[in-house]
C-alpha cells in the first residue's frame, strides 16, 4: 500500500501540487557554474589582493519627523553598510543614500506617503561616524565629499596621521574601461557581522549598458547581494566600478555600477 492510497483526494491533490511546485523551483532557480580556471585564479587574487580595502561605515542616524503634523518620537536608526576605501590615506566611498540623514528620511518618506500620510523631517542627527577595518579597528571619520546623482559619498579619517597608517585600496584610476555586455565579473563583498563580516567573492555577468545620460553598468542580481558600496572587477581582475543605488527623483530605482573612472573623477584631493 502506498501512501497515497491512505491519503484523501484533497491532500493528494494537494501533495501532487506541493511536487509540481517544488520542481517547478528546481527548474527556475540558478545554477552555479563551475568557472573556467582562469577566471576562478582571477577572482582568487582579487579576494587575496583587495579584501582588506572593503570595509563597513557604522553610524547612528537619529530621525525627528512629524506624521500628519503630530510629532513622532525621534527614530534611531543603527546603520552598517560596506564600503571601498580608495586611496592610500584612507579615502573610502559608499552609497550616499546609506548614510545621509535626509536620504535614509526621504527614502521612508516616500514608502510613507504612499498610504497617503503627510510625513515632515522636524530634525536629523548623525554621532558615531565611523569605519571598520577589515581587522577590527574602528576609526572615526566624516563625509567629505558628496554626490546625490551618483549616490556617491566620500569618508575621510577624521585624524588621517593617527599612527602613520597606510591602509589597503582599490586603485580607480588608469583603468581602461573593460566593460562589456556579457561579460564576466566578479564582485567583491563584505559579509554582515552576523556571518564574520567575511569578505566573498561573487561571480556575475553584465546583462546591460546605460550609456546615456552617463555610462552605468547592469549586473545579474546575484552579484547585487550585500554588495553596495563595494568594487565590481572584470574576468582579468582588473576594477570596472562601484556598485551604488541608481536614484530618481529622491526615489531609488535600482542598483547600478558607476565605471571607476567616473568615481575617481568626483572624489576629492586626500
Amino acid at each position: 500500500m502506498t501512501f497515497g492510497n491512505l491519503c484523501p483526494p484533497p491532500m493528494k491533490l494537494t501533495i501532487r501540487f506541493l511536487f509540481v511546485f517544488a520542481t517547478l523551483l528546481a527548474a527556475l532557480a540558478p545554477r552555479a557554474r563551475a568557472l573556467p580556471e582562469t577566471e576562478a585564479t582571477a577572482g582568487r587574487l582579487v579576494l587575496r589582493r583587495f579584501a582588506d580595502a572593503i570595509v563597513s561605515v557604522k553610524l547612528t542616524v537619529t530621525l525627528k519627523m512629524a506624521v500628519n503634523g503630530r510629532s513622532l518620537p525621534p527614530n534611531e536608526i543603527k546603520v552598517d553598510v560596506n564600503a571601498t576605501v580608495i586611496a592610500p590615506a584612507g579615502l573610502a566611498v559608499t552609497s550616499l543614500n546609506s548614510v545621509d540623514p535626509t536620504m535614509i528620511y526621504e527614502a521612508m518618506r516616500v514608502q510613507m506617503t504612499q498610504t497617503a500620510m503627510s510625513v515632515e523631517l522636524d530634525g536629523a542627527e548623525t554621532k558615531g561616524l565611523r569605519l571598520r577595518l577589515a581587522d577590527g579597528t574602528e576609526i572615526p571619520v566624516r563625509i567629505a565629499a558628496k554626490d546625490p546623482t551618483r549616490d556617491l559619498a566620500f569618508l575621510v579619517p577624521e585624524n588621517p596621521a593617527a599612527g602613520g597608517r597606510t591602509f589597503a585600496f582599490v586603485d580607480l584610476r588608469q583603468t581602461p574601461d573593460s566593460a562589456a555586455v556579457l561579460g564576466d565579473c566578479c564582485h567583491l563583498v563584505r559579509l554582515n557581522e552576523a556571518m564574520q563580516r567575511t569578505p566573498v567573492i561573487r561571480p556575475g555577468v553584465i546583462v546591460g549598458i546605460i550609456e546615456r545620460p552617463r555610462r552605468l553598468l547592469l549586473v545579474s542580481t546575484d552579484a547585487y547581494a550585500d554588495g553596495i558600496g563595494c568594487p565590481l572587477f572584470d574576468a582579468q581582475g582588473r576594477v570596472l566600478g562601484i556598485c551604488l543605488r541608481y536614484v530618481v527623483g529622491n526615489v531609488s530605482k535600482g542598483i547600478v555600477v558607476v565605471p571607476a573612472a567616473e568615481v575617481a573623477d568626483q572624489a576629492p584631493s586626500f
